[in-house]
């Protein structure tokens, strides 16, 4: 993770290096497994935010608004970013963990989506099976500023991440 100035960059730092209870209950996965993932990324996906931004921050911005439920508007300025970059780091990440799901399998042993459901408190907003006829779904709103995605990409998203956490997990 590359030094800089910036307060985005400290609170990642923060969070990658503080203490694996607080990261586990920001994250809803250990810093290893964390690590692996940002590892995968970056071998695997294609970045379009700026050089000064980490894959870890980029990570971290994405749970802030699934694992934490935060809007667009909270996570911009929880992480010193405009609500626009927030939004591309959002859907950088998006298109990284559908690539995830994409290239790799799910194992038959991962927990099924309906079961971690509750690690990811940005589901909550939905109500599964009463999507609206485009099949998208506004996350992250407050005020105007949340992003409308198709809730099965997402769905596949966070399934390809549920796996990745179950398949790499501390023992």
């Amino acid at each position: 993770m590359a030094v800089t100035d910036r307060s985005g960059a400290n609170r990642a730092r923060y969070l990658l290096n503080g203490i694996p209870d607080k990261f586990q209950d920001f994250c809803h996965m250990d810093q290893i497994t964390f690590v692996q993932l940002a590892d995968w990324i970056m071998e695997n996906a294609t970045s379009s935010t700026p050089e000064d931004i980490t894959i870890e921050e980029s990570l971290f911005v994405f749970l802030d608004i699934v694992a934490q439920g935060n809007s667009f508007r909270n996570t911009a300025y929880g992480w010193d970013h405009d609500v626009k970059l927030t939004q591309n780091i959002f859907l950088n990440v998006l298109n990284a963990l559908q690539l995830l799901r994409e290239k790799e399998e799910i194992s038959p042993s991962c927990p099924s989506f309906s079961t971690t459901r509750s690690r990811w408190r940005i589901i909550k907003a939905w109500r599964l099976g009463k999507s609206r006829m485009d099949g998208l779904v506004k996350i992250g709103d407050d005020g105007g500023d949340g992003l409308e995605v198709s809730q099965e990409e997402l769905t596949q998203a966070l399934t390809a991440l549920n796996n990745f956490i179950h398949e790499h997990k501390e023992c």
